[in-house]
């Protein structure tokens, strides 16, 4: 996600803090960057929080397992302290984000694109992304009419950021199960 602060800066997400680890105030974050490692090199990241506020915090010490970031930041030093972090993101300005590998994206530049076919039927616009593990899965809405296509290259024919625009070429029957 991006988000514009009040002096018009542009922030990133690079991770959600989806719950506490023991009393000594650690945060579990599931990390949304392709360079968790990243985080080790951190110092003050911004937390925008579930009711919208946004405050700096410095990170103190963070530990990767395979799936998983943890934190623990400055000031924090207690379960109930973390508690209320939990559902926030985690965001760093956008000019400290890292180069991506060719075509590589952002999460935050593929959320909003508008998805055709390669005859330029408009399907909407990609709502959310799905993490499965395997692949993401973009979640295309118009309207009621919801697709969930596979960020697979052999689905996913072009991205422009530019044009703000995706054009598929999906495999037979993807469509049709598309939910409404």
């Amino acid at each position: 996600m991006v988000f514009r602060s009040q002096d018009q800066s542009t922030y990133i997400t690079i991770g959600t803090i989806i719950g506490t680890v023991g009393l000594s105030g650690e945060v579990k974050c599931f990390p949304e960057t392709f360079f968790p490692e990243r985080f080790f090199r951190l110092c003050d990241v911004r937390i925008e929080a579930k009711d919208g506020k946004s405050y700096p915090l410095r990170i103190k010490q963070v530990r990767l397992s395979s799936s998983f970031v943890f934190i623990l930041f400055e000031g924090i030093d207690s379960l109930e302290n973390a508690t209320p972090l939990k559902g926030s993101l985690i965001q760093i300005p956008e000019e400290e984000r890292l180069s991506l590998p060719p075509d590589h994206y952002y999460r935050y530049e593929i959320v909003g694109l508008d998805v055709y076919l390669a005859d330029r039927t408009n399907l909407g616009k990609v709502d959310s992304i799905l993490s499965t593990g395997a692949n993401d899965v973009y979640i295309v809405r118009n309207g009621s009419r919801e697709h969930l296509i596979p960020a697979l290259k052999r689905i996913i024919r072009k991205i422009d950021l530019k044009r703000r625009e995706m054009v598929i070429d999906p495999i037979p029957g993807l469509l049709d199960a598309s939910m409404q």
